[in-house]
């Protein structure tokens, strides 16, 4: 299990932990789609985090991508 902020480009990783205790982004992230669970893909890291999560891109914070951390999809 790695943090968002430390995944590589364009690798396939399932969600597998929201690590915050603040209420209003685990709202806001799950209003997104990102919940364990969900496949999505790090398309961007810079000016900020974009993700792929279906055929949807969602933009986050620095702050917000470090609470979510994944897994390595593993490969067919």
């Amino acid at each position: 299990m790695i943090s968002l902020v430390s995944l590589d480009l364009r690798v396939d990783a399932i969600v597998v932990d929201i690590k915050t205790q603040q209420d209003t982004i685990l709202h806001k992230l799950f209003a997104m789609g990102v919940m364990p669970g969900v496949p999505l893909l790090l398309e961007q890291r810079f000016p900020s985090y974009v993700i792929k999560i279906g055929r949807s891109r969602v933009a986050l914070d620095t702050e917000t991508a470090k609470t979510i951390f994944v897994q390595l999809k593993a490969s067919p």
